[in-house]
């Protein structure tokens, strides 16, 4: 296990020394070619973003529409990887210098009522970046993940995150994960949850696209236990590889005496601001996750694409013809 960690830790230092050496440009170039060949040569990623589309949008888009929205989504997926390996080295500054940010005058007036703030974000952009660009300016941003289950795999991502500079809470251990958040919050921190996931248990189900869609009620409990204001935060790739931070306004809602309802409704909330950002630019959003898996009726197999079993299927066609 550890000589697995050590391992990988060095392979990691040599990837961003490389990225450092080749420079920002060639890297994303790199990117664009990555994501051409990822979309060339990987038939389920294409299914998958084809698959959930059309449960988003129906018959809105033509086959050429998808393809090169698949084609986009990958070519952005190569490059945000990419990027945040770039960014663990010594020339950030190269990204750094290319992100602007609009609307900190609301971070700035939710901060000033002192309980904290809740930034809600989605798999958009190169999400990553959000938690560094904010906290170089001088905010106190903590970002909430999920490691890996692998040890191995979870020790270089915290050695990655370390290198770039950004502050994670884990959900795991769950307890400390609660007074971790807390502490975050009573100190007027900003505490960032990405909330676009599909939530297998325990979620809260909203219009997503028209769908019931299990969300995360996270974001909801927190503001209605601590008082803290929820800011949407998104970031945004521009076609030069410039990108762009939005901060919007707070959501606003009505406390009521129903704890449910009030953790149903500002979840509606956040989810429909989401999904406006993602149909402002279908290719910035993942749609690759299996968003509408599960239902309130148990996990439809509508929602997810059947596995790629060639072995299975040729041992069946196998038996039917020895069977015949």
């Amino acid at each position: 296990m550890r000589a697995g960690k050590a391992i990988g830790a060095a392979g990691l230092e040599v990837i961003v020394w490389c990225e450092s050496r080749a420079g920002y440009d060639r890297i994303m170039a790199l990117g664009d070619l990555a994501g051409d060949f990822l979309s060339g040569i990987l038939r389920r990623p294409r299914m998958r973003i084809h698959h959930n589309l059309v449960l988003a949008l129906g018959q809105e888009l033509t086959e050429a529409a998808h393809a090169e929205i698949s084609g986009r989504v990958l070519r952005n997926f190569a490059k945000n990887w990419l990027e945040l390996f770039f960014y663990a080295g010594l020339k950030k500054q190269a990204v750094r210098g290319r992100i602007t940010i609009e609307g900190l005058e609301h971070l700035d007036r939710a901060l000033a009522k002192g309980k904290g703030v809740i930034a809600v974000s989605g798999h958009i952009g190169n999400y990553g970046l959000l938690g560094t660009q904010l906290t170089e300016r001088g905010y106190d941003f903590t970002v909430v993940i999920r490691d890996p289950k692998n040890p191995i795999i979870a020790s270089i991502y915290e050695k990655g995150r370390g290198m770039m500079g950004l502050r994670t809470i884990s959900t795991i251990p769950e307890r400390q994960f609660f007074k971790n958040t807390m502490k975050a919050l009573s100190r007027n921190g900003i505490l960032c949850l990405i909330a676009d996931e599909n939530k297998r248990t325990g979620g809260v189900f909203v219009d997503f696209f028209g769908r019931p869609a299990s969300t995360p009620p996270g974001p909801a409990a927190l503001a209605l236990r601590t008082g803290a204001a929820i800011v949407p935060v998104f970031i945004t790739r521009n076609p030069d590889n410039s990108q762009h931070i939005t901060i919007l306004q707070e959501i606003v809602w009505q406390k009521t005496a129903d704890a449910a309802s009030d953790v149903r409704t500002i979840t509606q909330l956040f989810t429909t601001v989401i999904e406006q950002r993602i149909r402002g630019d279908l290719t910035q959003w993942m749609w690759t996750n299996f968003r509408w898996r599960t239902q309130p009726d148990g996990p439809s197999d509508a929602a997810k694409l059947k596995k790629f079993q060639p072995i299975k299927k040729l041992k069946k066609k196998l038996r039917k013809r020895l069977n015949s």
